[in-house]
């Protein structure tokens, strides 16, 4: 079931969860913004792209923060809904867990295949180790993962990790600010001591880009945009056109200042061109839930929103199997604009099907096998509980 509208007693917990419209809409465009970024990138030689798209496909990589701000801003959603359950971290922790970890396991084992067969390379079992068990992100030189693109999952299972502790610490607005502000202050004392730790260049350049805290604040926008769509829903309902008229008016905000993060002609004051895309993105996200503009929010974007982590971890290898395939447009297509665009229609051509079909046979299973699992905890502590009496 799907709504657009937040339900109207939003702010009573617990509730049942009602997928919002706007959310798998984002998480859909987020996924399909990469994969432009990742065709250009990935191909040999560089896809080429015009003049017209340089700006906006060359920022492609920003679209994961675009999921980390959602991301944050869906557990704050859904954690209300898990009080009912006798033991409410054990269940969110099963259902992150069985969420994340079957279709990355399967895309650890298919790594390791094609790296061999594809590039005659190898992965040690410490390598693997390392991705299965969540914790390359802790080691320099290992943070991307060598599953391409799962950089992002060493970064979100650690959020997922630090969750309870933001939640239980953040009940409003001015304490998600607080969390932002100090988020970023961690980051700032944590990129001080490296220069102090007996780690070589290459390693603390790794910790720069790539460790945990420095994602912090992309949640906490996140956050923020929670407590404030909290408040504004309800309003909403009594206010139809003025909310109309706001969201409008903060996704047109949002264009702008997304524009001026691309020039490089300002961050608002932020310490890291990541922070002011986060910034940009929590404005979308607000906007989008006062108005669901149905050029972005329709049936297709929200579509790719439901499959869109598979979207995330399928098209790498997709993009690098389709590199002949470019090579063979562009060396036939003599318009640039549209040799791209061809490129990209293609591409989600294939990805689209592909991913529905992870989704459906990799992804729902797993998700419903945690639930089997957290059922059976409950069970076996039900029919502990009289034999201990």
């Amino acid at each position: 079931m799907t709504n657009t509208a937040f339900p109207k007693d939003f702010e009573n917990v617990p509730r049942p969860v009602m997928r919002l419209d706007f959310l798998d809409a984002l998480r859909g465009l987020a996924a399909a913004y990469v994969v432009v970024f990742h065709m250009i990138l990935i191909s040999n030689p560089n896809l080429g792209v015009p003049a017209w798209a340089q700006l906006i496909a060359m920022n492609g990589g920003s679209s994961v923060t675009l999921f980390f701000v959602i991301s944050s801003f869906s557990l704050f959603y859904t954690m209300p809904m898990r009080t009912k359950d006798r033991w409410p971290w054990v269940s969110y922790a099963l259902h992150r867990l069985f969420r994340i970890a079957p279709l990355f396991y399967a895309w650890i084992a298919l790594t390791v295949i094609r790296d061999h067969y594809v590039f005659q390379a190898t992965h040690s079992w410490w390598e693997i180790f390392a991705s299965s068990s969540f914790l390359f992100n802790f080691l320099p030189l290992q943070q991307e993962g060598f599953v391409w693109a799962s950089w992002t999952i060493g970064v979100e299972m650690l959020f997922y990790l630090v969750f309870p502790f933001v939640y239980m610490r953040t009940k409003n607005v001015w304490q998600a600010i607080s969390f932002l502000l100090a988020s970023m202050l961690v980051w700032w004392a944590c990129d001080l001591v490296l220069a102090y730790l007996n780690l070589s260049p290459s390693e603390i350049a790794s910790y720069r880009q790539w460790f945990f805290p420095k994602y912090l604040p992309e949640f906490a926008f996140g956050a923020i945009a929670f407590f404030i769509v909290q408040k504004a829903l309800p309003w909403r309902e009594g206010h139809r056109v003025t909310s109309s008229s706001v969201g409008i008016m903060l996704l047109l905000a949002s264009a702008f200042m997304y524009l001026s993060v691309l020039k490089g002609t300002g961050y608002f004051g932020l310490p890291d061109p990541r922070y002011a895309n986060a910034l940009c993105y929590f404005v979308v996200v607000v906007a989008l839930a006062l108005q669901p503009v149905s050029l972005l929010v329709n049936r297709v974007t929200k579509k790719m929103g439901v499959i869109s982590y598979s979207m995330y971890l399928n098209h790498p290898t997709l993009v690098l199997l389709l590199g002949p395939v470019y090579k063979w447009i562009y060396s036939h297509v003599n318009n640039l604009s549209l040799a791209f665009v061809g490129s990209c229609a293609l591409t989600y051509a294939l990805l689209i099907p592909l991913s529905m079909v992870t989704y459906k046979f990799i992804e729902r299973p797993g998700v419903r096998l945690g639930k089997k699992c957290y059922a059976w905890l409950e069970r076996r502590h039900a029919s502990l509980v009289p034999a201990a009496q």
